[in-house]
């Protein structure tokens, strides 16, 4: 019997019809062929703070987003939503802010030709209390410990200041140390004492603790340490240099989308020196980053000033945190929510 011989060309003509099979737009055709993009939607998720209120300045990021161009990352605005894109089918939305503030979500997102966003879902921020550890240093004019618990930390070590001074006047390298185990500092005012001669070692390891990447969130006087951190900034000559208002005039335009507005004022406060009877500066080190000043100020004086050293950061309030919180209704909830933004963002 004669045998039927096939032309070389007509194999390589069948196999890679075959081929080409497997990526039609058919039921079989495969999630993602070679070259090709993954077909994305928009979604939106909602965040929201511990306390359930919708939060600005969340991070809200699609985990394992395809590799290709598209917006897989966004921040929340201050109704707390966010959007980005995601391929159809079961999908993991993470959301952070600052070092210990987290959430995640697993949301279905459905194959659609609508242009509208999907709504996905809503995603509560908790603290991190497994691999990240929070301090709280007490001292006699702050109470920061009070509002971290009314704002949701629910886990934090506390110690006090004159235990560090003292600390770091005996031995500042095991101090040092000490600090390094947390991710987060909160150092309350202690009223002026920090100016003393014998707080200068504490202010010196606090400056070691960030510039090897701690984060401190400081209220009022912790402007002394500022000032031995940073020696050539903070000068004292510059106190109560400007006519001031009670308003806080947010200048960041990252805060101001965040919170929703830009300016705030003292209605009531506890303090009744209000932002007129505190210190001022001009003299800020060159790098450092003003989200607040005092409205109508000129030159400005920042209120809210975020300073830097080596991979850390000082996050330092020129007020006491406590005295803006909506404890008995009298308060105005525009400092709140500036207030919950950075405890939270820190």
């Amino acid at each position: 019997m004669k045998k039927l011989l096939i032309p070389l060309s007509m194999i390589i003509i069948v196999i890679s019809i075959f081929m080409i099979s497997g990526c039609d737009e058919s039921s079989t055709k495969c999630p993602v062929c070679p070259g090709d993009s993954a077909v994305t939607y928009w979604v939106t998720v909602t965040v929201t703070n511990p306390q359930g209120q919708p939060q600005g300045g969340a991070v809200v990021s699609l985990a394992n987003a395809p590799n290709q161009a598209g917006t897989f990352i966004d921040t929340t605005d201050n109704t707390g939503l966010a959007t980005i894109q995601a391929p159809a089918g079961q999908q993991t939305i993470n959301v952070t802010m600052g070092t210990v503030m987290q959430g995640t979500i697993n949301v279905t997102v459905t194959a659609t030709s609508s242009t509208t966003p999907q709504s996905v879902g809503t995603v509560q921020l908790t603290q991190n209390t497994t691999t990240k550890k929070v301090l709280v240093v007490k001292a006699s004019a702050e109470n920061m410990e009070d509002v971290l618990r009314v704002i949701g930390f629910t886990t934090f070590d506390s110690t006090d200041i004159y235990t560090l001074r003292n600390q770091a006047n005996t031995d500042s390298t095991t101090l040092l140390n000490y600090l390094k185990q947390y991710s987060l500092i909160f150092s309350n005012c202690d009223g002026g004492s920090e100016g003393g001669s014998s707080y200068a070692a504490l202010s010196r390891t606090y400056g070691r603790y960030v510039e090897q990447g701690g984060k401190i969130y400081g209220g009022h006087y912790n402007y002394y340490h500022l000032q031995r951190i940073w020696p050539t900034s903070y000068d004292s000559r510059n106190y109560d240099g400007n006519t001031s208002t009670d308003s806080l005039f947010v200048i960041d335009q990252n805060l101001k989308a965040a919170v929703g507005f830009e300016l705030a004022r003292w209605d009531s406060p506890q303090d009744s020196r209000n932002l007129s009877g505190y210190e001022k500066f001009s003299d800020l080190p060159t790098n450092a980053k003003v989200y607040g000043v005092i409205y109508r100020t000129s030159p400005s004086v920042g209120v809210i000033v975020e300073n830097y050293i080596g991979t850390g950061k000082y996050l330092w309030t020129d007020y006491h945190n406590q005295d803006v919180m909506d404890y008995d209704g009298t308060f105005d909830p525009k400092l709140i929510k500036i207030i919950q933004y950075f405890l939270l963002s820190m």
